[in-house]
C-alpha cells in the first residue's frame, strides 16, 4: 500500500511540474533585441572602410534575469556585387569578431573595461543583388523600393559565456585599410557594413541612446573631433538614437524547466524499478 502511495505522490509531482511549465509566459530566451522586425531588405548602416572603422558597438542593458548566453545575432548590410569580383558563387567568406566588455564607470563617461569574451567566426556573406531597371545602380526588392545594400544576419556562438546586467559590445573586422590586421588588398569586405536600428530596442534598453562606441582612425568622425583620442574604442555622441542592430539570447526558460523535469522523471522511473525489484 505504501509503494502505491509513493507512486501516486511521484505522479502528482511530475504533473505539477508540467503544469508549471505550461503556465510559463512566452519569454523566449531573448534578453536584448534591436533588430527590426520584420527584417527589411536593407537598413541604414555603417561602412567600416568608408569611415576608417576598426570596431563599432554600444552600451546596453539586458532584460530579465538569465545571463548565460547562447548566441548573439548581428544585422549586417552588404553592398558588394559578385560581378565586381568576377565571382560565380552566391556568397563570399570573411571572418568577423564580436567582443563583449565589462563597463568601466570610474571615469566621466562609461568606458570599455575588461574583456568578457571575444568570438571570431568566418561567415558566408551573400552578394548584393545586381542593379535593377529603374533603380540606377541599386536593386529593387519585393516591396518595390530600391536599395544599395542587402540586409542579412550573422550569428555568433557564445555558449558558456555569462554576462553582467550591463555590457559594452563591439563588432570588428578587417578591411583593406582598417581593422586589427588590414588586408592591404581591395575586396568585398570594403563594402560590408554594420546594420543600424533607428528606434528603441524591443527587448532590453540603451541607457544612453544618443551614444555609440567607436574606433575610427579619422578624428573628424568623432563628435569631439578626436579630442578624446583617435583610433581607440571609446564613447561617441550625437548618434540621434541610432544603434547597432543586434540581439542577445540565453537558453529558453521553458526548455530549462523541461530538461529538469525530464531528469526528475528519469530518476523516478529508476526508483520505481528498484521498488518493484525488491
Amino acid at each position: 500500500m505504501k509503494t502505491r502511495k509513493t507512486r501516486l505522490d511521484q505522479t502528482a509531482l511530475v504533473a505539477a511540474l508540467y503544469a508549471t511549465l505550461l503556465t510559463l509566459p512566452a519569454m523566449g530566451g531573448v534578453i536584448y533585441d534591436s533588430i527590426p522586425s520584420p527584417q527589411p531588405p536593407n537598413v541604414a548602416s555603417l561602412g567600416y572602410e568608408a569611415t576608417s572603422t576598426s570596431e563599432f558597438g554600444g552600451l546596453i542593458n539586458f532584460a530579465g534575469t538569465y545571463r548565460d548566453l547562447t548566441k548573439v545575432t548581428v544585422l549586417m548590410s552588404d553592398w558588394a556585387l559578385a560581378s565586381t569580383y568576377g565571382s560565380l558563387n552566391p556568397t563570399w567568406e570573411h571572418p568577423l569578431t564580436f567582443n563583449l566588455y565589462n563597463v568601466d564607470n570610474t571615469g566621466t563617461n562609461p568606458a570599455p573595461g575588461s574583456l568578457i569574451q571575444s568570438v571570431t567566426q568566418t561567415f558566408d556573406i551573400p552578394w548584393r543583388p545586381a542593379a535593377s531597371t529603374g533603380c540606377g545602380t541599386a536593386w529593387m526588392a519585393a516591396d518595390g523600393q530600391c536599395y544599395n545594400g542587402l540586409a542579412f544576419t550573422v550569428t555568433f556562438d557564445f555558449t558558456g559565456t555569462t554576462v553582467p546586467d550591463q555590457i559594452i559590445y563591439g563588432l570588428s573586422f578587417n578591411t583593406a585599410d582598417y581593422g586589427a590586421v588590414p588586408t592591404h588588398t581591395p575586396g568585398p569586405y570594403n563594402s560590408l557594413n554594420f546594420g543600424l536600428n533607428t528606434g528603441a530596442p524591443s527587448v532590453g534598453s540603451n541607457p544612453f541612446p544618443d551614444t555609440a562606441y567607436w574606433n575610427t582612425a579619422y578624428a573628424r568622425f568623432y563628435t569631439d573631433l578626436g579630442a578624446g583620442g583617435v583610433g581607440t574604442f571609446r564613447q561617441d555622441t550625437n548618434w540621434k538614437g541610432q544603434s547597432g542592430a543586434v540581439s542577445f539570447e540565453t537558453p529558453e526558460p521553458a526548455t530549462c524547466l523541461l530538461f529538469g523535469t525530464g531528469l526528475l522523471c528519469v530518476g523516478l522511473v529508476r526508483r520505481r524499478r528498484r521498488i518493484e525489484n525488491r
